[in-house]
């Protein structure tokens, strides 16, 4: 009775084609392979971070500034690290040089339009008494 071997099972075939094809590598092959995989694993890494939202909004910050065109004021949205959304309206009221000068009401909320002008009305007055206090106070150190 002849003892005939099985054929090798299909799993068997694909395991033996990877070991002739691992033992056909040369020396230079494997540290080509392996520079390959030093430099993809960190760069896959790099990329799923850049990918993340979350982890981008807990690292960085951003700023806009809406334009305010129905009021003198200059609504700002800024977000710090991952932190809450804050809102501000601010309005400038001196220049020095390279200096501004602003006065704001910083918020956690988007204001609703009727705020917007209450708020700016409220900064222009603050502005104003401030400046005019300035220019007193000015005229009396000029006198002697």
């Amino acid at each position: 009775m002849p003892t005939d071997q099985p054929p090798p099972a299909p799993q068997d075939g694909r395991i033996l084609s990877w070991l002739s094809a691992v033992k056909g590598l040369t020396v230079t092959n494997v540290l080509v392979i392996a520079m390959l995989v030093v430099v993809a694993i960190p760069a896959y890494f790099v990329w799923k971070a850049l990918n993340d939202q979350v982890l981008l909004d807990r690292f960085l910050s951003n700023y806009r500034e809406l334009s305010a065109q129905n009021v003198a004021c200059a609504i700002r949205e800024a977000k710090y690290r991952g932190g809450a959304t804050q809102w501000s309206i601010s309005t400038g009221f001196a220049i020095a040089g390279r200096d501004r000068y602003v006065v704001a009401v910083v918020m956690d909320y988007y204001p609703s339009n009727e705020e917007l002008h209450s708020y700016c009305e409220t900064l222009k007055l603050i502005a104003d008494t401030h400046l005019s206090a300035k220019v007193v106070k000015e005229a009396q150190e000029e006198r002697p």
